[in-house]
Formats: C-alpha cells, sequence, structure tokens
C-alpha cells in the first residue's frame, strides 16, 4: 500500500492511498472479499460507514447471551469453497445441527422440516383435504399471470397460497401476494409442486432429519473470524467512515472518503447499499426496488428454555411477528444456564408506524403475539430492539418485466454502472440471498481479478447469471 500527501488545492493537505482492491461495505460479502484479495498478496482496504462490522450478520448480547440479527443458518448446500473458507476459519466451532422449527397453520402447529407422523396428527383436517385435492389437479393448473399469487396457486394449490404462502407473503412485503411479482416468490419457493415437498419429507425423514449449520458463539462469529483473517493478511479494516465522491477512470478510479483521504484502486467492489452510489459527488442516480424493513424485538427470560424448538413461523393474519426464534436451541454455546432470550422479527417499512414505535410499545406487541397464539406467558428480565432499514427488496407485478429478479435495476449485468466499480452482495443487488450465496459472490469477484489487478468482465457475467439462479433456503 502506497501512501502520498499532496495538495489538492481545495482540503490543504490530502492524504493519498494507492491500493489493489477498495471494499466499501462490512458485512459478510464485504469480509469475504477482503480476505480473499489480502490471501492473493492484494493490498485492501475495506471501509464501513457504521461502527461496527458484520452487517446482518453480525451477533450482540442480551440477558448475558449472544443473539444474532433475526434467524440465520448455514445451509449445508454452500458451495465446497465456501464450507472449506468457513471451517477454516471457524473448525470445532461450526455445529453441524439438527432442524426443529415449526410452523403455524390455522390454529395448530405443525413441524417444520415437514414430518409424516407429526403432518398426519397436526395438519388441520380441512386444509388437508384441500391440499389433496389441489395434487390431483395439479397437472392442470395455469397461472393467469406472473404474480406470486398465481406461482403459488398454479403450482401448490389454493389451500397452500391461503393458509400459508399468502399472508406469510403480505407480512414479509407489506402487500397482497396479488400485488408482487412472482420473482420473489421464485426467489424464495424451492419445492414448488406437492410432489417436491413430500420428495422432501421424504428425504428428511430417511436422513433423520434437515441439518444446517451454525457457529458456538452466534452467528456473528463468521464475520468476526472473516474480519480477524482478513486483518491478519493484512487488509485494512475501518469503521465509520464511508465514500463520499468517485472519480477516475475503469483502470484506476479514486474514492475521496469521509475523513479527507483520497484511495485510488485498482478495483472497487461495492457491497453497500447500492443506492448509496447516489451520495458520492457526479454520479448518475441508480435505480433500486424499494426495500422491506424489519424490527427486531428481544426479551429475555428468566428460565432456562421457552421451547425446544429453533423457529417458529407464524404467518396468522393479526399477529406482527413473522417469525420469532430462540438462539439458544441453535447451538451448543457457553449461554447461561437460568436465562433464554427469544427473537421476534417484525415486518414493516422504513418510516411507518412499527419502525417508529417505541420500544416498549414494540416489546407490548410482541408478548400480545405469544398470547394469541395461546403461548405461555414469560418473566421478562430485559429486553432490546434493533432496527434494519433494508431487508427485503419489493418487487411488485406491476413494476416487474416478466422473468425480471430483484437486483436486475441495480446494476446492468455485464457492464458497470460506475467505471471501475463492481456492485455485488445482497444489499448492493437488492436480493434476499443467504449467507453462503453474498460469500460466494465475493469469492466469484476475487476471481475476476488478474494478476494486473484488472477485471475481467466476461468471467463476471458468467457469475452475475449463476447469481439471478439462487434461491433462497429458510
Amino acid at each position: 500500500m502506497t501512501t502520498l500527501r499532496l495538495d489538492d488545492g481545495h482540503r490543504g493537505d490530502t492524504i493519498r492511498r494507492q491500493v489493489d482492491v477498495l471494499v466499501v461495505g462490512g458485512g459478510p460479502c464485504g469480509l469475504t472479499a477482503a480476505l480473499a484479495a489480502a490471501r492473493r498478496g492484494l493490498s485492501v482496504e475495506l471501509v464501513e460507514a457504521a461502527p461496527s462490522l458484520g452487517g446482518m450478520a453480525a451477533s450482540f448480547t442480551v440477558a448475558g447471551q449472544r443473539v444474532d440479527l433475526g434467524s440465520h443458518r448455514l445451509h449445508p448446500s454452500a458451495p465446497p469453497g465456501v464450507l472449506e473458507l468457513l471451517n477454516g476459519l471457524l473448525g470445532s466451532d461450526l455445529q453441524a445441527r439438527e432442524r426443529n422449527g415449526r410452523l403455524r397453520l390455522r390454529d395448530r402447529w405443525v413441524r417444520f422440516p415437514l414430518r409424516p407422523g407429526d403432518m398426519a396428527r397436526n395438519l388441520p383436517p380441512a386444509f388437508v383435504i384441500g391440499a389433496a385435492t389441489d395434487a390431483l389437479i395439479g397437472p392442470f393448473r395455469r397461472a393467469t399471470d406472473d404474480s406470486y399469487a398465481e406461482f403459488v396457486r398454479a403450482g401448490l394449490g389454493s389451500s397452500t397460497l391461503t393458509e400459508f404462502h399468502g399472508p406469510m407473503a403480505t407480512k414479509l412485503w407489506g402487500l397482497p401476494p396479488e400485488r408482487l411479482s412472482a420473482e420473489l416468490a421464485r426467489k424464495r419457493i424451492s419445492q414448488r409442486t406437492p410432489t417436491r415437498i413430500l420428495a422432501r419429507v421424504a428425504s428428511t425423514t430417511r436422513n433423520r432429519g434437515a441439518t444446517f449449520l451454525y457457529p458456538r458463539h452466534g452467528y456473528g462469529q463468521i464475520t468476526e473470524r472473516l474480519a480477524e483473517a482478513a486483518t491478519e493478511h493484512g487488509a485494512r479494516l475501518r469503521t465509520g467512515c464511508s465514500v463520499v465522491s468517485l472519480a477516475g477512470d475503469a483502470h484506476r478510479p479514486t474514492a475521496t472518503l469521509s475523513g479527507g483521504e483520497a484511495v485510488t484502486a485498482g478495483r472497487v467492489l461495492w457491497t453497500a447499499p447500492a443506492d448509496t452510489l447516489r451520495n458520492p459527488l457526479g454520479l448518475e442516480p441508480v435505480p433500486t426496488p424499494p426495500m422491506r424493513g424489519m424490527v427486531l424485538v428481544y426479551v429475555g427470560i428468566d428460565q432456562s428454555r421457552y421451547t425446544p424448538f429453533d423457529a417458529h413461523y407464524v404467518p396468522t393474519p393479526g399477529i406482527a411477528f413473522s417469525r420469532f426464534s430462540e438462539p439458544k436451541n441453535y447451538r451448543n454455546g457457553p449461554d447461561p444456564a437460568d436465562r433464554s432470550v427469544l427473537c421476534f422479527e417484525i415486518p414493516c417499512s422504513f418510516g411507518d408506524e412499527i419502525w417508529s414505535g417505541a420500544d416498549d410499545g414494540l416489546v407490548g406487541l410482541a408478548l400480545d403475539g405469544l398470547a394469541r397464539l395461546g403461548l405461555p406467558t414469560v418473566r421478562t428480565v430485559e429486553t432490546a430492539v434493533r432496527r434494519l432499514r433494508s431487508v427485503y427488496p419489493v418487487l411488485t407485478l406491476d413494476d416487474a418485466e416478466p422473468g425480471e429478479h430483484p437486483g436486475s435495476r441495480t446494476i446492468r449485468p455485464g457492464s458497470e454502472a460506475v467505471p471501475g466499480v463492481t456492485v455485488l452482495g445482497r444489499q448492493g443487488l437488492a436480493v434476499a440471498d443467504n449467507l453462503h450465496h453474498v460469500i460466494d459472490m465475493a469469492l466469484s469477484a476475487v476471481d475476476c481479478l488478474d494478476e494486473d489487478v484488472q477485471w475481467r468482465d466476461d468471467v463476471w457475467l458468467g457469475h452475475r447469471r449463476r447469481f439471478e439462479h439462487f434461491v433462497v433456503e429458510d
């Protein structure tokens, strides 16, 4: 890394640095990119506007226990390169766990992933009859438009749409599924026919349950280790620092940072929200899809466990949260023996009544939901509230082109919205991908840099096409 001090004629003495790679955004995608580039011996600087690293994959402490920003898992279906990286960073702390969730259908709880015996005992009879009828006539159904509702109805039937996917979509995106683009469903629903659901149930039964991977010290342990390893390999990581302007050409763009420094880079990898590209001076606005946010309510309770389940999915109208989880059940970790924490996910939009609500009122809303579900009351020892502004990209039926995926309006595949800058990651591309997807993106991006730190756009175009087929695993 080369550092020079020059007079730019405007700010007095300005520190100018030259690096091979400048990474903007300190979430898992940005941290992975910084580590991968530094491991290649490239000079790397990462800037994050927030006061801490990790993005939505960070962890913090409530009631003496590490908790995440919502319910997170690392899926075993992650590419081998991603698993190799994380196993190398976490070792035995990356635990294999059996999934043990449940979902609400009408007034009953059903195990999730689905299990034959539990389905026979607990599925509402009316739903069973409706789903069986839907399965019989499934080959004859056709979607009448390209909406989320029609995608689900044509594939899974009216009963599944009415009882689960429809109300859950309304909660997550704040619009009825008839107004949402089917592309959102394609990105989130992997079992799209009754036959595929039954095949998954059979596979889960044969293999004695679906599994996931999870760090012993919370999901944030992943980003913490990424940051530590990147630093160990020479990357410079900075928080509370943002890009205020971008200039130069595709070969050596220069970013002016909020502290006044100017950093010239061989490549800028932008993993921060794409709409923040509007702020640096001299750039044309980058159109991005609207984003749905979320308020996370944490309730520490004075009992060792609330239930044996890790996550509870609640599409039920009239209950604010779409899911609540118990982080203690995700791991075998150093948690307090006499306390647990519940995390409630309440979808909302920036500035609306939920987003702007007082913390104590939001805690009351979460506890009211437990009561409405007929679940036991809790004795609260500590609470906390966190707000995430950009969680789910919204793509409506009216706005979307046929086959358009949520991130396609953010940056044109195969070209650059800003010379010398590549946009990637969940926030950059405005997609609701899993962590293993964004780590894959970061590794792929660094792979597009040749030995002279020149960008291979043709290779990146191939990766972008592959990214568009990512399907979120829940």
